[in-house]
């Protein structure tokens, strides 16, 4: 019976080690993380961390986007339009969705909902940054496979088979950002 339980918790030990693997960021990640905090595009947590395996929402990287742009303490005229049924006035990150979906770097859903707190996706990210960099003129092909070929064209992400649907962490987000700020468009 103890000999059964050693097994199991060794089993038990190498499947945790293994999840914790795959969940830490990469020295890359790690790198562009600390490279956007110093240039205070992404900010850390009250205990300093980045928390780079964690997922990030639509409204932080709304709030990136602005940041990344310089009007995060910027009145811009005529947000009135750009408002989405499930962002209310006591949001935490309510001005800076509206001047990004203002700026054209978000966009919301049919429903006219913006699903601030969600995590973002793949696709989603690889979108926003294409947009960013106002390369997303006569794309070519069905979403999200006309951004992601632009995004490889550009450099801003590897062609591999990415799931584009995949919920991505904050280290994934900050090594796309910077890899979209080093472009010489």
């Amino acid at each position: 019976m103890i000999k059964k339980l050693r097994i199991i918790f060794i089993i038990l030990i190498f499947f945790i080690s293994s999840i914790n693997i795959t969940l830490a960021a990469t020295d890359a990640q790690i790198q562009a993380g600390n490279k956007l905090r110093i240039l205070k595009i992404l900010t850390g947590y009250e205990d300093g961390s980045l928390r780079l395996d964690n997922n990030i929402s639509r409204a932080e990287i709304a709030t990136i986007l602005i940041r990344i742009l310089g009007y995060e303490d910027t009145v811009i005229v005529g947000l009135e339009e750009y408002t989405f049924n499930d962002v209310k006035e006591n949001h935490w990150a309510y001005e800076n969705i509206k001047k990004a979906a203002k700026l054209g770097l978000i966009a919301g859903y049919p429903d006219g909902s913006f699903k601030p707190n969600e995590s973002i996706t793949y696709a989603e990210i690889i979108a926003m940054m294409i947009r960013l960099t106002k390369q997303d003129k006569d794309l070519e092909g069905e979403w999200p496979y006309n951004y992601i070929n632009k995004g490889i064209e550009l450099g801003i992400i590897k062609e591999g088979n990415e799931d584009f649907n995949k919920k991505v962490t904050r280290g994934e987000v900050s090594e796309i950002l910077w890899n979209t700020l080093i472009l010489k468009l």
